[in-house]
């Protein structure tokens, strides 16, 4: 172990204790405050701007200038970095809004796979079959000639292929009534 697990970062070591008392019209007006702060001509990366930035200048309410730049850090940190800071500030304000847009949620380890299209069904059940009669075609050649096989079955055989065989449509698993 090298003991990084559980060293504090930077912004734990100096974050003031009222630091979660930020709103989301608090964290609006820092980002407003930071735009009215800007050079008229920001074509900077935006780490050489923001080492430039006047924090007391940005302070507001109850806040100090520190504590702006902590908060500022904060936010930054969910928002891509390579662009200007003046279109880094507009992509904080989207985020500060809108908290989840585009954060994909994880799904629960557990939760059942769709049931395959009875296509997809058929296509697992005959491609190695076929794989093996004929080592000499490709892939792409594999699923034409199976695509069509299944277009020329008759509409009893694909339901059959449609329930998996039995005559009972496939449902996901039980395990669906455990979750929850």
């Amino acid at each position: 172990m090298n003991g990084e697990a559980d060293c504090p970062t930077d912004l734990e070591m100096t974050a003031p204790k009222n630091q979660d008392r930020w709103t989301q019209d608090d964290m609006l007006t820092l980002l407003e405050c930071m735009k009215n702060n800007l050079p008229s001509s920001d074509g900077s990366k935006f780490k050489t701007t923001e080492s430039h930035m006047d924090w007391d200048k940005i302070a507001f309410k109850d806040f100090s200038g520190e504590m702006c730049k902590i908060k500022w850090i904060e936010i930054s940190n969910e928002v891509r970095k390579f662009r200007t800071l003046t279109e880094l500030i507009m992509d904080a304000e989207e985020h500060v809004k809108n908290p989840y847009k585009g954060k994909k949620l994880k799904k629960h380890p557990e939760f059942p796979k769709k049931p395959l299209t009875p296509y997809f069904r058929f296509f697992m059940e005959k491609r190695a079959k076929y794989a093996k009669l004929h080592p000499e075609m490709s892939n792409l050649d594999l699923t034409k000639i199976l695509s069509k096989k299944y277009k020329e079955l008759p509409e009893k055989k694909k339901v059959s292929v449609k329930c998996g065989g039995s005559g009972e449509p496939s449902l996901l698993s039980s395990s669906t009534t455990e979750i929850g």
